[in-house]
């Protein structure tokens, strides 16, 4: 029906305020003008606008804000150690760094930063070794701190002591081939360690590492070390200082290496007995790798064994003899070698004539007969034994082992000297005889 009004009762009764605000601020004669003009309704709004930032400066009221990583700052360190005591927590169990919540006026609200944030902890107040909860203590520049993501730490305090510890060189790899490893040199040798007491306690040494693989050339450089335990395992503690800093100098030749002969000939002296004569000498082993500078390596073609005594020597000997090595030469892969001289008599002739000559390993069932059974020899051997030996020591044969019945025949013949092996001999007779087999009657 359109009689009926259908605007919701809350529309209406708004409506109805609204009009009669308007005609409350209507019989004021300036806002009246503020209404019913558009250029002075702008105006007021500017003027409204610079009334609040008046009021805002001179008020400047205070703002909450953030600074985000604040770095934390030990301090009192130096007090702690001058009492004889050091921080036993490890720095990682410290914040490095915390979130600030401030107060700051609002004039300085872009000033408050990190670089005028500081939050400490301080040491200096500790005076016996225990475990301690200290605040994390905050100042700014602009405003005032309320807050931070870390109010107080945990820490333990214990006695600080001193150790004096050891540098030892460790390598891995190996160096080229036909390359020799010199004395390692670190400096300094040992050093001087200050921290808390457990952890100095568990160093026993500061191990280097120098990896020698392809390296060819002499090796001189800094080189970081490694605090360890008895077990070889590393002790990592941020509290622990010491006298040189985190590396020690290490350094070491590397030599090429030489294979040369070994040679006696400079080395022998004296003369042998009487009627001996040097047979030969025999060196164990021949040759032998030196490493030396390179220039000193090229002068040397061999090296020489030490003196070899031959006075009055009459029999053949062994020994170990060093070997001469110039004192330029850093390694040797032995240092004595093994000689062997051999010494023999010297050697007479000496002729037997009408020896018999008799036969060996006749077969069983046989009988033999031998025709100008007489033979002459020459024997050649070392004068004593020549000068010994007898025409009973000499036996003339024909070995007839594998013969068997036959008719006469040259059959070889053959010398020995009872007693003796090194000789010589010479038919000066047949070198067969004619003997003949037969069967046994």
């Amino acid at each position: 029906m359109s009689g009926i009004n259908n605007e919701p009762r809350e529309t209406k009764k708004k409506s109805r305020t609204k009009g009669r605000l308007r005609q409350t601020l209507e019989k004021i004669p300036l806002l009246r003008r503020l209404l019913r003009n558009p250029f002075l309704k702008v105006l007021s709004l500017v003027f409204a606008i610079l009334l609040w930032a008046m009021v805002m400066s001179q008020t400047n009221p205070p703002r909450a804000k953030v600074v985000y990583d604040v770095p934390v700052e030990l301090t009192g360190v130096t007090d702690l150690n001058a009492r004889g005591l050091s921080l036993a927590t490890e720095g990682g169990e410290l914040p490095a760094s915390v979130d600030v919540r401030l107060e700051v006026p609002m004039n300085d609200l872009g000033r408050a930063t990190a670089d005028n944030v500081h939050a400490t902890i301080d040491f200096s107040r500790i005076t016996t070794t225990g475990d301690y909860t200290l605040p994390v203590n905050l100042t700014t520049v602009y405003g005032e701190t309320t807050s931070a993501t870390v109010s107080e730490v945990n820490v333990a305090i214990e006695s600080l002591t001193t150790s004096v510890v050891p540098v030892q060189v460790t390598t891995s790899g190996t160096l080229p081939e036909g390359h020799r490893l010199g004395t390692i040199v670190a400096t300094p040798s040992q050093f001087q360690i200050t921290g808390p007491e457990t952890e100095v306690n568990r160093v026993v040494s500061a191990v280097v590492q120098v990896d020698l693989t392809d390296l060819s050339a002499d090796f001189n450089r800094s080189v970081v070390y490694t605090l360890v335990d008895a077990d070889g395992n590393p002790v990592e503690s941020a509290n622990i200082t010491s006298t040189i800093g985190n590396s020690v100098s290490v350094s070491f030749p590397v030599y090429p290496v030489k294979t040369v002969p070994v040679t006696y000939e400079s080395s022998t002296t004296g003369l042998l007995r009487d009627g001996y004569y040097l047979e030969d000498i025999e060196l164990s082993p021949a040759t032998v790798q030196i490493a030396a500078p390179a220039s000193v390596l090229e002068e040397i073609d061999s090296i020489a064994v030490s003196t070899i005594d031959l006075d009055g020597v009459s029999a053949s000997f062994t020994e170990s003899v060093a070997l001469k090595l110039p004192a330029e030469v850093v390694w040797s892969e032995v240092s004595d070698v093994d000689v062997v001289v051999r010494v023999r008599e010297e050697e007479a002739t000496r002729t037997f004539t009408d020896l018999p000559i008799t036969y060996r390993n006749l077969a069983p069932g046989l009988t033999a007969e031998l025709y100008d059974a007489r033979a002459s020899v020459s024997l050649t051997m070392a004068t004593s034994a020549l000068r010994a030996v007898t025409t009973d020591d000499i036996e003339v044969y024909v070995d007839l082992a594998g013969y068997d019945e036959m008719p006469d025949s040259a059959v070889p013949v053959s010398v020995t000297v009872t007693a003796h092996t090194d000789y010589a001999y010479e038919l000066l007779s047949e070198e067969k005889i004619i003997v003949r087999i037969d069967k046994s009657a």
